[in-house]
Protein backbone atom coordinates (compact mmCIF):
# COMPACT_ATOMS: atom_id res chain seq x y z
CA UNK A 1 0.00 0.00 0.00
CA UNK A 2 2.96 2.08 0.94
CA UNK A 3 4.80 1.89 -2.51
CA UNK A 4 1.33 2.01 -4.75
CA UNK A 5 0.25 5.25 -2.58
CA UNK A 6 3.89 6.65 -3.61
CA UNK A 7 4.07 5.34 -7.32
CA UNK A 8 0.34 6.89 -7.70
CA UNK A 9 1.31 10.05 -6.37
CA UNK A 10 4.29 10.91 -8.13
CA UNK A 11 2.62 9.59 -11.46
CA UNK A 12 -0.67 11.51 -10.85
CA UNK A 13 1.06 14.84 -9.94
CA UNK A 14 3.58 14.12 -12.53
CA UNK A 15 1.03 14.32 -15.06
CA UNK A 16 -1.13 16.66 -13.16
CA UNK A 17 0.90 19.41 -10.91
CA UNK A 18 1.11 20.41 -7.54
CA UNK A 19 -0.68 23.27 -8.39
CA UNK A 20 -2.76 24.65 -10.96
CA UNK A 21 -3.59 28.59 -12.11
CA UNK A 22 -6.28 29.46 -13.99
CA UNK A 23 -6.19 32.58 -15.98
CA UNK A 24 -8.61 35.16 -17.05
CA UNK A 25 -6.95 37.33 -18.66
CA UNK A 26 -7.05 35.93 -22.16
CA UNK A 27 -4.05 37.32 -24.33
CA UNK A 28 -2.63 39.53 -21.72
CA UNK A 29 -1.83 36.92 -19.74
CA UNK A 30 1.69 37.59 -17.83
CA UNK A 31 4.45 35.17 -17.16
CA UNK A 32 7.22 37.15 -15.33
CA UNK A 33 5.00 36.62 -12.63
CA UNK A 34 5.75 32.95 -12.12
CA UNK A 35 9.67 33.61 -13.08
CA UNK A 36 9.55 36.04 -9.97
CA UNK A 37 8.63 32.94 -7.73
CA UNK A 38 11.40 30.73 -9.37
CA UNK A 39 13.79 33.39 -8.47
CA UNK A 40 12.69 33.55 -4.66
CA UNK A 41 12.87 29.69 -4.81
CA UNK A 42 9.05 29.36 -4.21
CA UNK A 43 8.40 27.48 -7.22
CA UNK A 44 10.77 25.29 -9.31
CA UNK A 45 8.86 25.66 -12.15
CA UNK A 46 5.72 26.46 -14.69
CA UNK A 47 4.42 24.90 -17.71
CA UNK A 48 1.34 26.62 -19.96
CA UNK A 49 -0.73 24.34 -21.82
CA UNK A 50 -3.82 23.97 -23.41
CA UNK A 51 -5.53 20.35 -23.21
CA UNK A 52 -8.48 19.27 -25.40
CA UNK A 53 -9.92 15.97 -26.45
CA UNK A 54 -9.06 14.75 -29.80
CA UNK A 55 -9.61 12.28 -32.23
CA UNK A 56 -6.30 10.82 -33.11
CA UNK A 57 -6.31 8.53 -36.51
CA UNK A 58 -3.76 6.49 -38.53
CA UNK A 59 -3.76 4.50 -41.78
CA UNK A 60 -4.92 1.37 -39.66
CA UNK A 61 -6.99 2.49 -36.47
CA UNK A 62 -8.70 5.82 -34.61
CA UNK A 63 -8.03 6.33 -30.79
CA UNK A 64 -9.68 9.00 -28.38
CA UNK A 65 -7.17 10.64 -26.72
CA UNK A 66 -6.47 14.18 -24.54
CA UNK A 67 -4.10 16.35 -25.94
CA UNK A 68 -1.83 18.82 -24.06
CA UNK A 69 0.28 22.02 -26.30
CA UNK A 70 2.98 22.12 -24.20
CA UNK A 71 6.15 24.65 -24.35
CA UNK A 72 8.56 21.27 -24.53
CA UNK A 73 11.21 22.99 -22.07
CA UNK A 74 9.71 24.80 -19.70
CA UNK A 75 7.34 20.84 -19.31
CA UNK A 76 10.73 19.51 -18.70
CA UNK A 77 10.69 21.64 -15.32
CA UNK A 78 7.33 20.07 -14.14
CA UNK A 79 6.42 16.90 -15.65
CA UNK A 80 8.17 13.75 -15.93
CA UNK A 81 7.45 12.83 -19.67
CA UNK A 82 10.63 13.13 -21.31
CA UNK A 83 12.23 10.85 -18.37
CA UNK A 84 9.93 8.11 -19.68
CA UNK A 85 10.24 7.99 -23.54
CA UNK A 86 10.98 4.50 -24.14
CA UNK A 87 10.97 5.12 -28.11
CA UNK A 88 11.98 8.38 -30.06
CA UNK A 89 13.28 11.79 -28.48
CA UNK A 90 11.74 14.54 -26.18
CA UNK A 91 13.85 17.12 -27.58
CA UNK A 92 12.68 16.54 -30.89
CA UNK A 93 9.36 18.02 -29.98
CA UNK A 94 11.15 21.43 -30.20
CA UNK A 95 12.99 20.63 -32.64
CA UNK A 96 11.12 19.12 -35.49
CA UNK A 97 7.63 20.91 -36.71
CA UNK A 98 4.16 18.70 -36.68
CA UNK A 99 5.48 16.79 -34.03
CA UNK A 100 3.62 14.42 -31.54
CA UNK A 101 4.94 12.42 -28.79
CA UNK A 102 1.92 9.64 -27.36
CA UNK A 103 1.39 7.41 -25.22
CA UNK A 104 2.74 4.02 -25.45
CA UNK A 105 -1.45 2.55 -25.51
CA UNK A 106 -2.28 5.19 -28.23
CA UNK A 107 0.48 4.26 -29.88
CA UNK A 108 -0.82 0.28 -29.72
CA UNK A 109 -4.24 1.28 -30.42
CA UNK A 110 -3.19 2.78 -33.79
CA UNK A 111 -0.58 0.84 -34.68
CA UNK A 112 2.13 3.67 -35.47
CA UNK A 113 5.77 3.99 -34.36
CA UNK A 114 8.40 6.87 -34.07
CA UNK A 115 8.19 8.45 -37.80
CA UNK A 116 4.90 7.83 -38.40
CA UNK A 117 2.10 9.87 -39.51
CA UNK A 118 -1.18 10.47 -37.52
CA UNK A 119 -3.87 12.90 -38.40
CA UNK A 120 -5.85 14.81 -34.95
CA UNK A 121 -9.33 16.34 -35.36
CA UNK A 122 -10.76 18.57 -33.02
CA UNK A 123 -13.36 21.28 -32.76
CA UNK A 124 -13.47 24.95 -31.09
CA UNK A 125 -16.60 26.67 -30.61
CA UNK A 126 -16.53 30.33 -32.77
CA UNK A 127 -16.27 33.13 -30.37
CA UNK A 128 -19.27 34.89 -31.46
CA UNK A 129 -21.68 32.41 -33.01
CA UNK A 130 -22.97 29.07 -31.67
CA UNK A 131 -21.30 26.92 -34.57
CA UNK A 132 -18.54 24.92 -34.32
CA UNK A 133 -14.89 24.88 -36.04
CA UNK A 134 -13.20 21.75 -37.22
CA UNK A 135 -9.69 21.39 -36.65
CA UNK A 136 -7.45 19.32 -38.68
CA UNK A 137 -3.77 18.66 -38.29
CA UNK A 138 -0.99 16.22 -39.50
CA UNK A 139 1.77 15.32 -37.03
CA UNK A 140 4.34 12.83 -37.34
CA UNK A 141 5.57 11.24 -33.98
CA UNK A 142 8.73 12.21 -32.49
CA UNK A 143 8.33 9.63 -29.44
CA UNK A 144 6.39 7.03 -27.28
CA UNK A 145 6.18 7.28 -23.54
CA UNK A 146 5.52 4.99 -20.89
CA UNK A 147 4.79 6.49 -17.66
CA UNK A 148 3.74 3.14 -16.07
CA UNK A 149 0.07 4.43 -15.29
CA UNK A 150 -2.81 2.45 -17.84
CA UNK A 151 -4.73 5.67 -17.72
CA UNK A 152 -2.05 8.34 -18.78
CA UNK A 153 -0.31 6.00 -21.25
CA UNK A 154 -3.49 5.04 -23.22
CA UNK A 155 -4.97 8.18 -23.52
CA UNK A 156 -2.36 11.45 -23.43
CA UNK A 157 -0.71 12.61 -26.21
CA UNK A 158 1.66 15.91 -26.23
CA UNK A 159 2.06 18.65 -29.11
CA UNK A 160 4.65 22.12 -29.25
CA UNK A 161 2.26 24.63 -28.48
CA UNK A 162 3.74 27.20 -30.74
CA UNK A 163 3.03 25.33 -33.66
CA UNK A 164 -0.32 24.32 -32.07
CA UNK A 165 -1.28 28.29 -32.02
CA UNK A 166 0.19 28.74 -35.63
CA UNK A 167 -2.42 26.05 -37.04
CA UNK A 168 -5.11 28.06 -35.14
CA UNK A 169 -4.43 31.15 -36.93
CA UNK A 170 -4.20 29.73 -40.00
CA UNK A 171 -7.77 28.12 -39.38
CA UNK A 172 -8.88 31.59 -38.00
CA UNK A 173 -8.93 30.56 -34.52
CA UNK A 174 -7.26 33.47 -32.92
CA UNK A 175 -9.16 33.77 -29.69
CA UNK A 176 -7.80 30.40 -27.93
CA UNK A 177 -5.95 31.51 -25.37
CA UNK A 178 -3.53 29.98 -22.64
CA UNK A 179 -5.58 29.71 -19.71
CA UNK A 180 -4.27 27.46 -17.93
CA UNK A 181 -0.42 26.92 -15.75
CA UNK A 182 0.92 23.53 -14.01
CA UNK A 183 2.93 24.71 -11.23
CA UNK A 184 6.17 22.71 -9.11
CA UNK A 185 6.44 23.32 -5.82
CA UNK A 186 9.94 22.18 -4.01
CA UNK A 187 7.75 20.50 -1.28
CA UNK A 188 4.28 19.36 -2.82
CA UNK A 189 3.06 19.01 1.17
CA UNK A 190 3.00 22.89 1.34
CA UNK A 191 0.87 23.39 -1.97
CA UNK A 192 -1.98 24.82 0.10
CA UNK A 193 -0.18 27.63 1.65
CA UNK A 194 1.35 28.52 -1.96
CA UNK A 195 -2.14 28.40 -2.90
CA UNK A 196 -3.58 30.66 -0.21
CA UNK A 197 -0.73 33.27 -0.76
CA UNK A 198 -0.81 33.38 -4.32
CA UNK A 199 -5.06 33.51 -4.13
CA UNK A 200 -4.67 36.48 -1.94
CA UNK A 201 -1.63 38.46 -3.63
CA UNK A 202 -1.80 37.64 -7.14
CA UNK A 203 -4.82 39.58 -9.35
CA UNK A 204 -6.01 37.50 -12.77
CA UNK A 205 -5.06 34.13 -11.67
CA UNK A 206 -6.70 31.35 -9.68
CA UNK A 207 -5.27 28.67 -8.02
CA UNK A 208 -5.87 25.02 -6.67
CA UNK A 209 -3.66 22.78 -5.19
CA UNK A 210 -3.40 18.83 -6.18
CA UNK A 211 -5.40 18.13 -2.79
CA UNK A 212 -8.42 19.66 -3.87
CA UNK A 213 -8.05 18.92 -7.47
CA UNK A 214 -7.57 14.82 -6.38
CA UNK A 215 -8.98 15.04 -2.89
CA UNK A 216 -11.03 11.66 -3.16
CA UNK A 217 -8.58 9.79 -4.99
CA UNK A 218 -5.86 10.26 -2.03
CA UNK A 219 -8.53 9.94 0.81
CA UNK A 220 -9.64 7.05 -0.92
CA UNK A 221 -6.44 5.18 -0.85
CA UNK A 222 -5.14 6.18 2.47
CA UNK A 223 -8.81 5.06 3.69
CA UNK A 224 -7.99 1.68 1.75
CA UNK A 225 -4.17 2.40 3.98
CA UNK A 226 -6.01 2.14 7.20
CA UNK A 227 -8.20 -1.22 6.27
CA UNK A 228 -5.58 -2.77 5.40
CA UNK A 229 -3.10 -2.31 8.74
CA UNK A 230 -6.52 -3.40 10.71
CA UNK A 231 -7.01 -6.61 8.75
CA UNK A 232 -2.53 -6.76 9.75
CA UNK A 233 -3.44 -6.64 12.88
CA UNK A 234 -6.32 -8.89 13.44
CA UNK A 235 -4.08 -11.45 11.53
CA UNK A 236 -1.55 -10.55 14.10
CA UNK A 237 -3.62 -11.30 16.73
CA UNK A 238 -5.49 -14.08 15.79
CA UNK A 239 -1.46 -16.07 14.91
CA UNK A 240 -1.42 -15.00 18.86
CA UNK A 241 -3.81 -17.53 19.78
CA UNK A 242 -1.18 -19.78 18.16
CA UNK A 243 0.48 -19.30 21.30
CA UNK A 244 -1.63 -19.50 23.97
CA UNK A 245 -2.73 -22.77 22.20
CA UNK A 246 0.90 -24.47 22.48
CA UNK A 247 1.87 -22.93 25.97
CA UNK A 248 -1.13 -24.55 27.08
CA UNK A 249 -0.45 -27.71 25.57
CA UNK A 250 2.89 -27.38 27.27
CA UNK A 251 1.35 -27.06 30.59
CA UNK A 252 -0.57 -30.01 30.12
CA UNK A 253 1.83 -32.13 28.86
CA UNK A 254 4.64 -30.75 31.50
CA UNK A 255 2.78 -30.82 35.15
CA UNK A 256 5.00 -33.32 36.21
CA UNK A 257 7.71 -31.37 35.45
CA UNK A 258 6.42 -28.20 36.77
CA UNK A 259 4.98 -30.17 39.64
CA UNK A 260 8.55 -31.36 40.46
CA UNK A 261 10.34 -27.98 40.34
CA UNK A 262 7.71 -26.42 42.31
CA UNK A 263 8.97 -29.39 44.94
CA UNK A 264 12.48 -28.27 44.58
CA UNK A 265 11.29 -25.21 45.46
CA UNK A 266 10.65 -23.13 42.71
CA UNK A 267 8.39 -20.56 43.37
CA UNK A 268 5.36 -19.21 41.40
CA UNK A 269 7.34 -16.23 40.41
CA UNK A 270 10.12 -18.98 38.75
CA UNK A 271 7.61 -20.97 36.91
CA UNK A 272 5.53 -18.02 35.11
CA UNK A 273 9.22 -16.59 34.46
CA UNK A 274 9.58 -19.84 32.63
CA UNK A 275 6.60 -19.88 30.54
CA UNK A 276 6.86 -16.05 29.63
CA UNK A 277 9.95 -16.85 28.22
CA UNK A 278 8.86 -19.66 26.71
CA UNK A 279 6.37 -17.29 24.93
CA UNK A 280 8.81 -14.62 24.35
CA UNK A 281 11.59 -17.24 22.14
CA UNK A 282 8.31 -18.46 20.22
CA UNK A 283 7.30 -14.90 19.78
CA UNK A 284 10.96 -13.84 18.92
CA UNK A 285 11.35 -16.57 16.21
CA UNK A 286 8.12 -15.56 14.52
CA UNK A 287 9.35 -12.03 14.57
CA UNK A 288 12.64 -12.21 13.08
CA UNK A 289 11.36 -14.86 10.31
CA UNK A 290 8.54 -13.09 9.47
CA UNK A 291 10.24 -9.36 8.98
CA UNK A 292 13.15 -11.43 6.71
CA UNK A 293 10.14 -12.62 4.57
CA UNK A 294 8.35 -9.83 4.64
CA UNK A 295 11.37 -7.74 3.57
CA UNK A 296 12.33 -10.51 0.74
CA UNK A 297 8.94 -10.32 -0.40
CA UNK A 298 8.99 -6.49 -0.57
CA UNK A 299 11.71 -6.57 -2.78
CA UNK A 300 10.77 -8.88 -5.11
CA UNK A 301 7.03 -8.72 -4.55
CA UNK A 302 6.54 -7.47 -8.57
CA UNK A 303 8.52 -9.99 -10.22
CA UNK A 304 6.37 -12.93 -7.47
CA UNK A 305 3.12 -11.69 -8.77
CA UNK A 306 4.32 -11.90 -12.21
CA UNK A 307 5.42 -15.46 -11.93
CA UNK A 308 2.12 -16.39 -9.89
CA UNK A 309 0.45 -14.84 -12.99
CA UNK A 310 2.41 -16.62 -15.61
CA UNK A 311 1.92 -20.24 -13.84
CA UNK A 312 -1.95 -20.14 -13.08
CA UNK A 313 -2.28 -17.87 -16.90
CA UNK A 314 -4.61 -15.32 -14.48
CA UNK A 315 -4.27 -11.61 -13.94
CA UNK A 316 -3.89 -10.64 -10.21
CA UNK A 317 -3.52 -6.84 -10.74
CA UNK A 318 -5.14 -5.49 -13.88
CA UNK A 319 -3.19 -2.24 -15.34
CA UNK A 320 -6.97 -0.75 -16.27
CA UNK A 321 -7.88 -1.21 -12.61
CA UNK A 322 -4.73 -0.32 -10.88
CA UNK A 323 -3.07 2.26 -12.95
CA UNK A 324 0.14 0.61 -12.86
CA UNK A 325 2.52 -1.38 -15.02
CA UNK A 326 4.48 -2.97 -12.03
CA UNK A 327 3.65 -3.67 -8.10
CA UNK A 328 5.38 -1.30 -6.42
CA UNK A 329 6.99 -1.91 -2.91
CA UNK A 330 8.12 1.08 -0.22
CA UNK A 331 9.62 -0.15 2.87
CA UNK A 332 8.77 2.03 5.91
CA UNK A 333 10.85 1.31 8.72
CA UNK A 334 8.82 3.17 10.62
CA UNK A 335 5.73 0.78 10.13
CA UNK A 336 8.15 -2.24 10.59
CA UNK A 337 8.78 -1.12 14.22
CA UNK A 338 5.28 -0.58 14.94
CA UNK A 339 4.36 -4.08 13.82
CA UNK A 340 7.48 -5.79 15.20
CA UNK A 341 6.41 -3.40 18.72
CA UNK A 342 3.07 -4.43 18.36
CA UNK A 343 3.64 -8.15 17.88
CA UNK A 344 5.83 -8.59 20.58
CA UNK A 345 3.19 -6.82 23.35
CA UNK A 346 0.62 -8.98 21.71
CA UNK A 347 3.18 -12.12 22.47
CA UNK A 348 3.57 -11.06 26.13
CA UNK A 349 -0.52 -11.21 26.69
CA UNK A 350 -0.36 -14.08 24.46
CA UNK A 351 2.18 -16.04 27.10
CA UNK A 352 0.47 -14.63 30.81
CA UNK A 353 -2.63 -16.74 31.11
CA UNK A 354 -0.77 -20.16 30.36
CA UNK A 355 1.90 -18.95 32.58
CA UNK A 356 0.17 -18.37 35.03
CA UNK A 357 -2.00 -21.76 35.02
CA UNK A 358 1.07 -23.28 34.73
CA UNK A 359 2.02 -21.92 38.22
CA UNK A 360 -1.32 -23.11 39.84
CA UNK A 361 -0.69 -26.74 39.20
CA UNK A 362 -0.60 -28.08 42.99
CA UNK A 363 2.11 -30.85 43.02
CA UNK A 364 0.65 -33.04 45.32
CA UNK A 365 -2.15 -33.52 43.26
CA UNK A 366 -0.26 -33.99 40.40
CA UNK A 367 1.96 -37.01 41.81
CA UNK A 368 -1.75 -38.23 43.50
CA UNK A 369 -2.28 -38.52 40.04
CA UNK A 370 -5.40 -36.93 40.42
CA UNK A 371 -4.74 -33.64 38.09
Amino acid sequence: MNGFERELKDKVLGFTSHVTAYSDLGANSDYTIFDNFIKSGEISGYSPYIEKQVLLTSKSATAHSLMRAVTPMLEKNVGYIHENIITGKYDDLSNIKQSIIIGSGVAYTLNVNVGDEINLFTQFKHSSTNKMIQFKENYRVAGIFDVGIYEYNNVYAFINIDDFLTSLEANNKRDIYIKTIRIKLPDPLKSKLFTDKFNREIDGYYTQDWSYTHESLFSAINNEKRVMFIILMLIVAIAAFNIVSSLLMLVTNKQKEIAILVTLGATRFDVITIFLLQGLFLGSIGIFFGVLLGFLLAINIDAIISSIEIFFKINLMPAEIYHLNKIPSLINHDDIIFIVIYTFLLTVVSAIYPAIKASRIKPAKIFRGNN
